[in-house]
């Protein structure tokens, strides 16, 4: 199989990268009118290379300082680059600030051109070589090779396809598993086929009938047809230079730096943990906050930079930090991801461009002293596949994660994550309810809380407590499916028992059988439900003398089947439980609660709604503020 290829080119404003490939591809990639005007690239420009068999698709990229949004927009993607330099003016600013812009983003191919060949003579040729040669010590370029060209007498053009096509045979091939993804670089419309956008495939395929997913927007699309090199295809993989029609959006709906994806498979994120790269160039230390241009794929947002552990970071340095993106748009990453890191001062020698380096986590938490935030990061940097899952999946708690959040953090499909996963649940590093696309994990470490809570919750009593307020005072990210689980491991242990809607240890002491009259009373108080009783009102109801009622009641409060919501007001434990979970399941909905809204909810009566209110005020439940409350 002839893997896709995709060349770019980089260097500075007039070094000829536009001639070049005209030279090599025969297309001209200056399409608008005002760079054939003004002699110079402002936008991105796309041509085919054909070298033998292969079939190369060629980016050339501005190489003006002001355009080095759309220069790193062409650079996303590229399996080599062709440093293009001018041989009568040799290293310039762009030269530097481009080779740093490839190397930050992962380009690890590529050879030199010594451009204008005819402007100078040997002796100039061999100083601007050695020029060069110093200036790429160092970067992935060290070893490339340096093909002096004129593009106007054709010399070296041969020696430069050569040097390209071997280049290319020792690339690696592309890995095309993950989802996949395209960052648009150009949307256009064309009289009878309507939208359509263009980009280079990150990762996995796409074809003809495929619904896909536009982030940020969150807009929906149809492919109607798909190109590749100017050919229609059925699908585009990753590697390939493709060109989308799409159907159910229109044109002004897209822009450059939008993600196309297929739906649920990529995460917006707001806040991203990464490895930076801070450039010896950059112009002094970076402080703690520093505000930012970030670039990533063929998008430009500004963010704020946030160091994890560091005070400062000296130039030259590498550290974890955080991306906080100002804009509410989220940017479609994935762990991996390279990105560039742009300030707002220009230096001499280099742009502005500052560092660069990968996405750790996308999803990310703010990162707070003492959280061990920066712990989790550097492992998950150096995880292994199976250890990123275990840690993700830890890092989110008593939450845990479906499986489908699982595919979005990762970029990987469902069948890539289901063996491993499969290897933590039966090693117990995880615990898995639900099935195929409902599959939920929760990491052990969590477990193991949730079970010391439950265990301390239900007591040494008799009694045990109700399962459901149990649930109810847990943390309450944790799902109804997963506490469920919990407490059936807990049982088949033989840690606890189960009957009815209560559980209790199995080390507790043997309940008392209630007698016929606390059998009565409990039934009665059950039966009389939201509507609390005094006990002086209690005898009367039941037939019983006031000696009979008040042992037995005495008995009920001390093994919690009935509890005191004043001194002089009793309740059902149940019906307490249950209204618990009502309330708490009102406050996660609605945040608050009003006089009003508590007497719809409890279907109490006024003169109970208050006494009801306190008590779970006392019971640490909910917390009055003013007229309302709000769980503690």
């Amino acid at each position: 199989m002839i893997h896709p290829i995709v060349l770019g080119t980089a260097g500075h404003i007039d070094h000829g990268k536009t001639s070049l490939v005209r030279a090599l591809t025969g297309i001209d990639t200056d399409r608008l009118a005002v760079e054939k005007a003004r002699g110079i690239t402002t936008e991105l420009g796309f041509a085919r290379l054909d070298l033998g068999e292969r079939r190369i698709a060629v980016i050339d990229v501005p190489g003006h300082e002001r355009f080095v949004k759309s220069m790193v927009a062409g650079a996303t993607g590229l399996d080599l680059v062709c440093l293009v330099i001018a041989a009568d003016e040799g290293v310039m600013p762009q030269t530097r600030e481009h080779l740093d812009i490839c190397e930050l983003l992962g380009v690890r191919r590529g050879l030199i051109v010594l451009a204008k060949r005819d402007l100078v003579d040997d002796e100039w040729l061999a100083m601007i070589t050695g020029e060069v040669r110093a200036a790429v010590a160092g970067t992935f370029l060290a070893a490339a090779p340096i093909v002096p060209v004129s593009t106007k007498t054709e010399v070296g053009m041969p020696e430069l396809r050569q040097a390209i096509a071997k280049v290319i045979d020792e690339l690696p091939p592309r890995a095309h598993a993950g989802v996949f993804r395209l960052p648009v670089d150009r949307v256009f419309t064309l009289k009878g086929f309507g939208t359509i956008v263009t980009g280079t495939i990150l990762g996995g395929e796409v074809a003809i009938g495929d619904e896909l997913e536009v982030i940020p927007s969150g807009l929906t699309a149809r492919v109607r047809g798909v190109e590749v090199h100017g050919a229609a295809v059925d699908r585009a993989i990753a590697g390939h230079r493709a060109a989308l029609n799409l159907g159910g959006v229109a044109v002004e709906d897209l822009a450059r730096g939008d993600l196309l994806c297929h739906p649920g498979r990529v995460a917006g994120s707001h806040i991203l943990d990464i490895e930076l790269r801070y450039l010896t160039t950059a112009p002094g230390p970076l402080a703690p906050r520093t505000k930012v241009l970030v670039h990533h794929g063929t998008t430009q947002v500004l963010a704020t930079l946030a160091l994890v552990e560091q005070t400062e970071l000296l130039p030259g340095s590498t550290a974890l930090a955080q991306l906080r993106l100002d804009a509410t748009t989220p940017l479609g990453a994935l762990p991996d991801d390279r990105f560039i890191v742009r300030g707002f001062v220009t230096t001499a020698t280099h742009g502005t461009t500052i560092g660069g380096g990968r996405i750790v986590r996308v999803l990310a938490p703010k990162a707070r002293k003492g959280s061990g935030h920066a712990a989790t990061v550097t492992a998950l940097a150096a995880a292994r596949f199976d250890e990123r899952l275990a840690l993700d999946v830890r890092a989110a708690s008593f939450a845990g994660l479906e499986i489908g959040d699982l595919v979005r953090r990762l970029g990987v499909p469902i069948t890539v994550l289901v063996d491993p996963l499969a290897t933590l649940v039966a090693t117990g590093e995880l615990l898995q309810t639900g099935e195929g696309e409902r599959a939920h994990y929760l990491h052990a470490r969590a477990v193991a809380e949730l079970e010391a809570k439950i265990l301390a919750l239900v007591g040494a009593g008799a009694d045990g407590a109700l399962r459901e307020e149990v649930r109810t005072q847990l943390p309450p990210a944790l799902s109804t499916r997963a506490y469920d689980a919990i407490v059936a491991g807990l049982e088949k242990r033989g840690a606890i028992t189960s009957a009815a809607d209560r559980i209790r240890k199995a080390s507790a002491p043997p309940r008392a059988a209630l007698s016929p009259i606390e059998t009565k009373l409990a039934a009665q108080l059950e039966a009389w439900g939201v509507e609390p009783q005094r006990p002086k009102e209690i005898p009367a109801a039941v037939g019983l003398t006031e000696a009979q009622t008040k042992a037995a009641l005495d008995r009920l409060v001390a093994a919690k089947l009935v509890l005191r919501i004043k001194p002089d007001l009793l309740m059902h434990a149940d019906v307490v439980a249950k209204l618990r979970t009502k309330l708490l399941a009102f406050l996660e909905e609605h945040k608050t609660i009003d006089a009003q809204q508590w007497k719809d909810l409890t279907g109490a009566s006024r003169k109970f709604t208050i006494p009801l209110a306190e008590y779970f005020d006392a019971e640490k439940v909910t917390l009055r503020v003013g007229d309302l409350r709000r769980k503690r």
